[in-house]
């Protein structure tokens, strides 16, 4: 895959969330007037729906950009899968792509609807770019006719994406409300809002010799909101500020009392996690994964004072995502023959002692 797709690193930039928010996604979901919606239309009137709104989207003069699409390489679709955390390209059909730009500019066309154009970015970052994203949609506006109605709005496959088509993701580090039990009524409280919240799902990086192991309840969380019918963008942004703010302030205070009560034992599984990243020979994915999730809550915790916390958050949050991108264009430096299992946990286990080793534990010991 070409590595300007790993190079942009777009969404791990500064971020001052970076505790509780890893990224967040803003977008619109539009669909364009007299075709067919996706899940009703033929292979052919997806081809020529896609070929409209690539047209439209080379005109933003978005460039450099990667478009993905089901002809492309399982590498390139894995890639787009783990670095972007897009679902979506792994299960591509004819006439269906996902278009990657610059600035955090992503859109997967003929999926949900037509085209669901988003800017990506750390924290809650897409909330301040609101303007850019009202522009990107001028400007899309200008070349494509939507389908809507002055009753109804925007008009999309699915009823919730009916009225503005605005749609927020975002991915949450929440060990505190995980570890205090609070998720069902954290949960219970935000879906009366009208938010879905939900464990994040990476069953797709589980390793086959981890199936038999007990799952454990992950402290990463999917929040998302969709913006309801006769509800403004506006109105809606605000709700979406409010709920994360809202849970920030939350789970740092239940952080704090965490702390103290469970001081040994959270010290005790980030300091094993940090020695394990540091010096093991061998990694599996499922491990390295639930090691790096174990590294991260201590550091947040406060129960793990590294010499940069800011830094190994950063590169905690690089390791998550990308290493089995890394780790896949390392193995095709060696023949065919010699790629095993063991050589990916091998070059897996190098990768992250390279990069968190530059950290040490700062105090006694």
């Amino acid at each position: 895959m070409d590595n300007t797709c790993l190079e942009n690193w777009f969404w791990f930039g500064p971020n001052h969330q970076q505790d509780c928010i890893l990224y967040s996604r803003l977008g619109f979901h539009r669909s364009l007037k007299n075709e067919l919606f996706p899940h009703r239309a033929s292979p052919e009137d997806k081809e020529g729906v896609l070929n409209n709104v690539l047209a439209a989207l080379k005109g933003l003069e978005i460039d450099p950009y990667i478009l993905i699409g089901p002809e492309s390489s399982r590498d390139c679709q894995l890639s787009a899968r783990e670095v972007f955390d897009i679902p979506e390209v792994l299960t591509l059909k004819a006439g269906e792509a996902v278009f990657i730009g610059e600035k955090a500019f992503l859109a997967t066309i003929n999926i949900h609807s037509h085209i669901n154009f988003s800017l990506m970015g750390p924290g809650s970052q897409p909330l301040e770019q609101f303007q850019d994203l009202v522009a990107i949609d001028t400007q899309l506006d200008k070349r494509l006719s939507w389908a809507c109605t002055e009753t109804y709005g925007f008009l999309n496959p699915d009823p919730i994406h009916t009225g503005s088509g605005m749609e927020f993701e975002a991915l949450l580090f929440l060990p505190g409300i995980i570890d205090s039990d609070m998720y069902d009524r954290v949960m219970k409280g935000l879906l009366a809002q009208g938010f879905a919240i939900s464990v994040y799902d990476t069953k797709e990086q589980k390793d086959e010799e981890d199936l038999s192991q007990q799952e454990i309840r992950s402290p990463f969380i999917q929040l998302t909101y969709t913006v309801p019918l006769g509800v403004s963008e506006q109105e809606g942004l605000e709700k979406i500020t409010n709920a994360l703010e809202g849970l920030m302030k939350g789970e740092r205070a239940t952080r704090e009392r965490l702390a103290e009560k469970l001081s040994e034992e959270i010290k005790d599984k980030s300091w094993r996690a940090y020695a394990l990243l540091t010096h093991a020979q061998l990694l599996s994915k499922t491990e390295c994964r639930s090691l790096i999730s174990d590294l991260r809550a201590g550091i947040v915790y406060g129960s793990l004072p590294m010499s940069s916390a800011q830094g190994i958050l950063k590169d905690c949050d690089r390791l998550w995502f990308g290493t089995e991108t890394l780790v896949r264009q390392a193995l095709e430096a060696y023949p065919a023959d010699q790629r095993s299992e063991k050589l990916s946990k091998s070059l897996r286990s190098k990768l992250v002692r390279n990069i968190l080793s530059q950290y040490h534990i700062e105090g006694e010991i």
